[in-house]
């Protein structure tokens, strides 16, 4: 969670010390979350 943790509201926490890991799953983890938003905007089109 590091420095920031107590300060956020949503905090995505990837556990590992390996800082490539890391970044590799939150670029993952940011397309998901882009992609349920598209699918809620754009259910109905």
């Amino acid at each position: 969670g590091g420095k920031m943790k107590d300060i956020c509201q949503y905090l995505i926490a990837v556990p590992s010390n390996d800082t490539p890991r890391i970044q590799e799953a939150h670029i993952t983890i940011g397309h998901i979350l882009c992609e349920i938003v598209e699918s809620e905007l754009f259910k109905n089109a």
